[in-house]
């Protein structure tokens, strides 16, 4: 028995290794947009696959870091909606959060590109392995981040908690707080294994754990056009989701009660760092032009491949939407495009 496992792990960590080669293979060449991706370029190391193995596939109780509730969302078309809006976005999908009917769809299957809504799955995920009362101290990850991200503005040598890395994450949209986040969980995920008791793990290493668990919650939501690469959302050409699969990820984030909480706030203070993140969504800026007052917030998102984009939850009279828009051009359309379809769900009876 002990036998054929380790053929089926040897035979399943060849397989990843093989495809992980040819991918890069593929990919010598194209142009990429961060100079170097740490955690890409770290060996694939057999310890990272085989433990993910251990952990979903060969072992046959039930997994503490997994979160068996993350299952499917399915989706009803609307027969009855007819909105007759002008969305600039390249992609956006409108959906009603009670019956999970999609209320008006643009591309919703085309690939784009993530940026920062990636976090969504960061913060879902993280919260799967770590308590928002657990304490982090921030090592070299805080440097693997690319020279032009958004930061919350964490430094080696702090300690801080997790609730306050996920509001570093959703309200300042920081990359830094993603990769402690990322860091931390994949850390936990190695030494619950007994077999690495005192064993070190590599930044990389624990980092890419992370992505890979954060995978497999996609593929425990079946959902088939997405894939991540980091936990910031950074501009990746491996990196992909759409605006249905985006959708979906919202939904399961909202239903969580910590990062519902988290992505309605305008602004929170950072106590370890003696300063008040604003949020990055306008919609939930009561000073802005563009405040949208049903807004209960969500994830926005911003790099060069992606363009603009923004998931967010809108609740009037207990009607809840959802929307996502994906690749604008501008702060503005997106504000306006997503205003536009929450506005039309709302009202729509």
């Amino acid at each position: 028995m002990r036998r054929h496992i380790r053929c089926v792990v040897s035979a399943a960590i060849s397989g990843l290794l093989i495809i992980l080669t040819a991918n890069y293979t593929l990919n010598i060449g194209k142009e990429q947009k961060r100079d170097f991706n740490p955690v890409q370029q770290a060996v694939q190391s057999d310890v990272v696959v085989e433990d993910f193995i251990h952990d979903n596939y060969v072992i046959h109780e039930k997994n503490p870091w997994t979160d068996y509730g993350m299952h499917p969302v399915n989706y009803s078309e609307s027969e009855n909606a007819a909105f007759h809006g002008k969305i600039s976005a390249g992609a956006a999908i409108l959906v009603n959060l009670d019956s999970k009917t999609v209320l008006y769809g643009k591309n919703v299957d085309k690939k784009m590109y993530p940026a920062s809504t990636t976090k969504l799955m960061t913060a879902l995920t993280a919260l799967q392995i770590l308590d928002e009362e657990d304490v982090v101290t921030v090592g070299d990850e805080v440097s693997m981040i690319a020279s032009d991200s958004s930061t919350a503005g964490f430094r080696k040598g702090q300690v801080v908690t997790v609730e306050e890395l996920l509001n570093g994450l959703l309200i300042s949209s920081g990359n830094d707080a993603a990769y402690i986040l990322a860091k931390a969980a994949g850390w936990e995920i190695f030494h619950n294994n007994i077999a690495y008791e005192g064993r070190k793990f590599t930044p990389e290493q624990c980092i890419q754990r992370f992505i890979l668990e954060m995978n497999k919650n996609v593929r425990d939501m079946e959902l088939e056009n997405t894939c991540f690469t980091t936990p910031d959302g950074y501009d990746d050409e491996n990196q992909y989701t759409t605006a249905r699969d985006l959708s979906k990820i919202a939904i399961e984030a909202y239903n969580n009660r910590t990062i519902q909480r988290i992505c309605k706030k305008s602004s929170a203070k950072s106590q370890s760092l003696n300063k008040t993140w604003k949020s990055t969504n306008e919609l939930i800026n009561k000073d802005s032009s563009y405040y949208y007052k049903y807004c209960q917030g969500m994830k926005t998102g911003s790099t060069g491949l992606a363009g603009k984009c923004l998931v967010s939850v809108g609740s009037k009279d207990n009607v809840e939407c959802i929307s996502v828009v994906l690749n604008d051009k501008t702060d503005e359309q997106r504000w306006n495009d997503a205003k536009k379809l929450l506005s039309y769900g709302l009202e729509l009876k």
